[in-house]
């Protein structure tokens, strides 16, 4: 078996696991979104039927909210209590007393388009005064019209309730001579118990209080996405989507009832009394009880309402087809996808294995071609720093020679000098032997002093000048942190560099704030500066030009200072100043100049004195100065992090 045969192996039993992989992980997903998608449009239709029932609730609430109110005020009018004149009417009523009972019930039924009855029942159940009110019209019965309604479980209920508490009936249909009226009437009962001692009669005071509006209002807010329907406690609806399903416990049809309808249903709404949410066939019910009236009378019933809103079968089973068909969709795509790039992953590693071999082949050409350009790197640094040092020692060939030129004119007068005492001091020694004058001597003797105070003078010049240089060539040997005056450090490099500055025109300024003390290492600070200086003499100034390079120092803030090297030359080209502190950058090559002067300048700064430099340079400027080296440095270079403590 070949060695491509045998590398290939393994590809092929990884693609059968990525595949299987991929088929997991497509099926995995899509049903995941489909159960994301699914349940976000159930909290969606959630959310619109918890809106439609808050509406529903809020509409009923409203509704039924003043009629305590009116039967409070009703039970407390003047013409219906007992007059301080009159004796107790306990068994009836009589004529003139009845017709002021009706006109006050007329002109009370008058203020509230929902009243459709007033009645005033005696204790044994019998109608005394009764007014009707239909579609603004007021019906006062005859006295023959009128019923007994001691079975009628309002009746009982409400004589249970002592005044001044109220009873309210449960929600049903109005019920004339043991029938329900026809069209139907959705009534509330409202009732509170009078005695003789207080009214004129001893009974019980009804108001029937119409909700077929309210019903049919709520009835207008139904949506495919949210049915309402209202359910008593026993099950049964007193709104429905189709209304041939409402009142069968006032029908006499006890299987149109939830219990009967939705066992289920009515067994998850039993078990969460609160309220909840419940799908069964794609149908989404959502519930929420409502207390309209409680008694506080034990033995009294309840009175509790449930509001439903359910929502049409087609929307969740067409959203169901519409998701399922969806991350089918996503399903075949992932599992397209994810084949197709596993099966070009093949494709590559076969066309890999084959070239696998080749490069093997390359890889050690390569590596020997890499041990090689590594040992030419490594001479490129060697040779990298042999010119740093000679870079180094061409600045001190400069400032011996500068020193050389320095000394010879002040060592030259004091021979000079020397030499002129001498001869005076011989033709002195001559003069005493032949025979000497006072004037002689006195001329001999000032000569000898004046020649020798010159020499003197010039012997203390150069004796200046090597302090400087000891100074300044101990500071560049030295690699510790001193504490140093930058004008001493300054000074010195000036006096070292002014022989060069006198074969030119360029005139150099020192401008140094007194007392600039730091922790620092003088000797790299001095190299830094004699380097920006050689750099804008060489590169700054043709031939003869004439030109100003200024030295700057402030303190800049707490920790800091500044210095600033700037000169009014040609300026630096945009196009180098991106790289001007690269190694082996340069604008003079053809001069001899090798380009490390700015690199190494910015190496010292950053690495060995913890500072900055910056650039800002402008051709054909007409500023003072068009190239402007900023050096910051801080007051204590051993350790710039103290610098950074407020």
């Amino acid at each position: 078996m070949s060695l491509f045969t045998t590398n290939l192996a393994i590809p092929e039993r990884r693609l059968l696991l990525k595949s299987l992989l991929v088929l997991v992980f497509s099926i995995i997903l899509a049903w995941l979104t489909y159960q994301l998608l699914y349940k976000n449009k159930v909290e969606e239709l959630k959310n619109i039927q918890s809106h439609k029932l808050f509406i529903a609730t809020n509409l009923f609430s409203r509704e039924l909210s003043g009629l305590g109110d009116l039967l409070t005020f009703l039970a407390s009018s003047q013409a219906l209590s007992q007059k301080n004149d009159q004796s107790s009417q306990t068994q009836g009523l009589t004529l003139q007393l009845k017709q002021q009972v009706n006109n006050y019930f007329i002109e009370f039924g008058k203020n509230s388009s929902r009243i459709s009855q007033i009645r005033w029942l005696d204790h044994n159940g019998q109608e005394v005064v009764r007014v009707e009110f239909d579609a603004g019209e007021v019906v006062v019965p005859q006295v023959t019209s009128l019923q007994n309604k001691q079975a009628r479980y309002y009746f009982k209920q409400g004589m249970q309730v002592a005044a001044p508490n109220m009873y309210f009936s449960p929600i049903d249909l109005n019920v004339e001579r043991g029938e329900v009226t026809k069209p139907f009437e959705p009534v509330i009962r409202g009732t509170i118990k009078t005695s003789s001692d207080t009214h004129l009669l001893s009974g019980l005071l009804i108001i029937n209080y119409r909700l077929d509006n309210l019903l049919t209002t709520i009835r207008d807010h139904n949506i495919p996405e949210a049915k309402i329907s209202i359910i008593n406690r026993q099950g049964y609806w007193l709104l429905h989507p189709q209304p041939d399903k409402e009142w069968g416990f006032m029908l006499d049809k006890p299987r149109l009832n939830l219990k009967t309808e939705s066992p289920d249903l009515w067994h998850y709404q039993n078990e969460h009394p609160t309220g909840g949410d419940y799908i069964l066939n794609n149908v989404l019910s959502s519930f929420i009880p409502l207390a309209i009236f409680l008694s506080a009378e034990p033995g009294v019933n309840t009175n509790e309402l449930l509001f439903y809103a359910t929502s049409n079968p087609n929307f969740l089973s067409g959203a169901r087809t519409q998701y399922l068909f969806f991350v089918l969709v996503i399903f075949l795509s992932l599992a397209i996808c994810g084949f197709f790039i596993i099966w070009r992953e093949f494709s590559y590693q076969s066309k890999l294995i084959a070239l696998s071999l080749r490069l093997q082949n390359e890889q050690q050409e390569l590596k020997r071609v890499n041990d090689s350009l590594t040992k030419n790197i490594v001479r490129q640094q060697l040779l990298q720093d042999e010119l740093v040092e000679a870079n180094k020692l061409s600045s001190l060939g400069l400032m011996v020679a500068g020193l050389a030129h320095e000394l010879n004119t002040p060592l030259g007068g004091a021979i000079i000098c020397v030499s002129s005492a001498d001869n005076a001091n011989e033709k002195l020694k001559k003069s005493m032997l032949e025979g000497l004058s006072k004037s002689q001597f006195s001329a001999a003797v000032e000569l000898i002093h004046s020649s020798l105070h010159l020499a003197i003078v010039n012997l203390d010049k150069a004796v200046n000048h090597l302090k400087h240089f000891k100074r300044l060539a101990i500071d560049r040997v030295n690699e510790d942190y001193i504490e140093c005056l930058l004008n001493e450090v300054v000074s010195d490099l000036i006096v070292s560099l002014q022989p060069l500055f006198i074969k030119t025109k360029v005139v150099l300024v020192e401008d140094i704030e007194a007392n600039l003390t730091l922790l620092s290492r003088p000797g790299i600070i001095s190299q830094v500066l004699e380097n920006l200086i050689m750099n804008s003499l060489q590169h700054g100034f043709a031939p003869g030009q004439t030109g100003i390079i200024e030295i700057k120092a402030r303190r800049f803030g707490e920790n800091q200072i500044s210095i600033l090297l700037s000169d009014n030359g040609s300026g630096i080209s945009s196009t180098m100043q991106n790289n001007l502190f690269d190694p082996f950058v340069t604008s003079g090559r053809g001069k001899g100049n090798i380009g490390l002067g700015l690199y190494m300048v910015n190496q010292w700064v950053t690495k060995l004195l913890a500072g900055q430099i910056m650039l800002n340079s402008e051709q054909n400027s007409d500023n003072k100065f068009s190239t402007q080296f900023t050096v910051l440095l801080p007051i204590n270079s051993k350790n710039p992090e103290v610098n950074n403590i407020n």
